[in-house]
């Protein structure tokens, strides 16, 4: 997320990161082309503007599940209120990520569709706890779909039509997709060979749509502590321009935000990326951005419910209730509840005003209301 509200960035992914560059956890397995694909489906809209990329998936029976989409993943995780589905436990694992390593239960894969198409996946998947990512984007997040899957397809991210589409490698025309970038694979998940947004040494970047924002750099690269959230105003990239990118050092990972300003297509069984930039700034939403602007203000100002001006914490982009109402979830660091605030006008032309505030503990439980101007 951006920088906007002070809060820090919401990071790599919704939850239990299984970055390449963390120890391998899943059981590797040969990525073999899936010859049955998915029909073309809708993302969500904020996708790409500072929220993770959303899809619908099914199980056997008929459950319908959101998903975030992460190639930063090495395999699939599901929310551990569906264990009860997933059969008998195996054992667990320990899943290492940004945030740590965590301890979570393993079961046989289950079979997973897209559409009316079963997915290829691998041979087991893990569960862990995703209430608190559900609070913070507004949608029941049942899981992460992670690259035991993804590897198997070639898929394409337009974000402009707001689509994602399986495609046959062989009968595409790679010429139309823009600049192609060779995709070498650390456990299962894809890196490039380039430096950072800001230059350095390091030149594997991982490709990793699980982060929400433009992305890592290599520590150093830039000034700032680690993890500390830093604007780039301008940035040349692989020899295209391109304008405010708000970015974290301490790694080298391309995120969402930045791949959403370009068709992105994903060759995984031909190890290939292709990137046809669409656009030189961030994707945005000018509703949420000016109640967002609004929100900074008052948090700026002191007035913001719950929070004093030094405090930070992570904020969801929310997609809007509708073109004069839009609601934030803001988790606190170190605070296991979520603060939320509906921002709403009367119309385009007159300005936002704070309509609800309230805080929900980790359950989603109300606990507080705040009284508002």
């Amino acid at each position: 997320m951006k920088i906007i509200l002070k809060f820090r960035a919401l990071g790599i992914t919704l939850s239990l990161v299984l970055l390449c560059s963390c120890a391998t956890t899943f059981q590797q397995s040969a990525i073999v082309p899936a010859t049955e694909l998915p029909a073309d489906a809708t993302i969500n809209k904020s996708a790409g503007r500072g929220d993770m990329l959303f899809v619908t998936l099914r199980l056997e029976d008929g459950q319908e599940l959101s998903f975030g989409v992460d190639t930063g993943a090495e395999g699939t995780v599901f929310d551990k209120s569906l264990e009860s589905k997933l059969g008998k436990r195996l054992g667990t694992k320990t899943l290492s990520g940004w945030h740590g390593k965590t301890e979570s239960a393993l079961y046989a894969a289950p079979n997973l569709y897209f559409g009316n198409v079963r997915l290829m996946t691998g041979n087991e998947v893990a569960t862990g706890d995703f209430q608190r990512q559900s609070l913070m984007t507004g949608r029941p997040v049942m899981g992460i779909l992670g690259m035991d899957c993804l590897k198997h397809y070639c898929i394409q991210l337009d974000f402009e039509a707001g689509k994602i589409r399986f495609l046959n490698s062989d009968q595409m025309d790679a010429t139309t997709l823009g600049k192609d970038f060779p995709l070498t694979f650390k456990g299962n998940c894809p890196f490039i060979h380039h430096v950072s947004f800001a230059g350095g040494k390091d030149t594997h970047s991982l490709i990793d749509s699980g982060c929400v924002s433009d992305g890592f750099v290599e520590q150093g690269a830039v000034e700032g502590e680690k993890f500390e959230t830093v604007h780039l105003q301008e940035c040349v990239w692989s020899g295209e321009s391109y304008s405010n990118l708000f970015v974290q050092g301490g790694a080298n990972v391309i995120g969402l935000k930045f791949l959403a300003r370009h068709l992105v297509t994903l060759d995984f069984p031909k190890q290939t990326m292709y990137l046809k930039r669409t656009s030189v700034g961030p994707l945005v939403d000018k509703n949420v951005e000016t109640a967002m602007q609004f929100l900074k203000d008052l948090k700026e100002k002191g007035q913001l419910p719950g929070w004093s001006k030094g405090e930070s914490g992570e904020t969801a982009y929310p997609e809007a209730n509708s073109s004069n109402s839009v609601t934030f979830n803001i988790g606190k660091k170190d605070d296991s509840s979520i603060y939320h605030y509906t921002i709403a006008r009367t119309s385009k032309d007159n300005p936002w005003k704070l309509e609800k505030a309230w805080r929900t503990d980790q359950n989603g439980k109300t606990i507080e209301e705040y009284p508002v101007p």
